[in-house]
């Protein structure tokens, strides 16, 4: 508080127990805070942003326009990142995605220069993260920023973030991911997403041995010990021609190449 003026927050307003679950998770996981008022009680003055269900709406006497409505099937995530679109007034916005490639990659959103969310997922994740990001936020325009170690991770991810259509810049990341610390990937994500790089295309690699027996063993934690995916395929997934899972699939015949 300053000056008086009370800093508008978001609030959660259901009665839906999976729901209030789901979104008081991720916002703690954000170390964000939130108000909590069940339905028909009085919406004080300093919320700004009121999460609920659709069949709830009609009994909530709060702004429609900053008013989100969680879908049946939606992420906890998207979600939140929605309120906090909001929360801040941001509309028809361009967001930088920042990445820091590795085993456990970095993503960080940026949204005129505000850090809107952050992710530290399985690189085999990475796509399905920022697709989910761009169909969450819709957002103008688009530029991805990722840092330049991780060779082969690095490679398998700009391939497959081609496909979205996004703008990619390389980035020189020395010095940007700490030595130790919780957190590290998600901080140097930030970082990179900060910085300017070099536009980049389409990226060609040839996998090593090693490289190639690392998706493969992949394929095998990740089924289980079901199946490995073959030579070929996580060749595919190396040079990011298909991702890890839709190989798995293939490898299953349950999808054609």
């Amino acid at each position: 508080m300053e000056g008086g003026t009370r800093i508008k927050q978001i609030a959660l307003i259901t009665d839906d127990f999976s729901l209030h679950q789901s979104i008081i998770s991720e916002i703690r996981s954000r170390n964000l805070k939130i108000a909590t008022f069940r339905v028909g009680e009085v919406v004080p003055v300093h919320i700004g942003v009121v999460i609920t269900t659709e069949p709830e709406t009609g009994a909530i006497d709060f702004d429609p326009d900053h008013t989100v409505v969680a879908g049946p099937a939606e992420r906890a995530d998207t979600v939140v990142d929605r309120a906090i679109m909001k929360l801040r007034d941001i509309k028809d916005v361009s967001i930088i995605i920042g990445i820091d490639p590795g085993e456990r990659t970095g993503v960080a959103v940026l949204a005129e220069t505000a850090v809107i969310s952050t992710y530290c997922v399985p690189m085999a994740d990475v796509y399905r993260t920022v697709l989910r990001i761009m169909e969450s936020m819709r957002p103008g325009h688009v530029i991805i920023r990722i840092g330049h170690g991780a060779r082969l991770i690095r490679t398998q991810i700009v391939n497959s973030l081609i496909k979205l259509g996004a703008y990619i810049e390389l980035v020189d990341e020395t010095g940007t991911t700490p030595v130790k610390g919780r957190d590290a990937d998600i901080r140097a994500a930030i970082r990179i997403a900060h910085l300017k790089g070099t536009p980049i295309g389409e990226k060609f690699i040839t996998p090593s041995i090693g490289e190639i027996r690392s998706i493969q063993d992949q394929s095998r934690e990740k089924t289980g010990g079901e199946l490995t995916i073959s030579r070929a395929l996580a060749e595919k997934v190396a040079t990011g021609e298909l991702i890890l899972e839709d190989a798995i699939l293939i490898q299953k015949g349950e999808i054609k190449p």
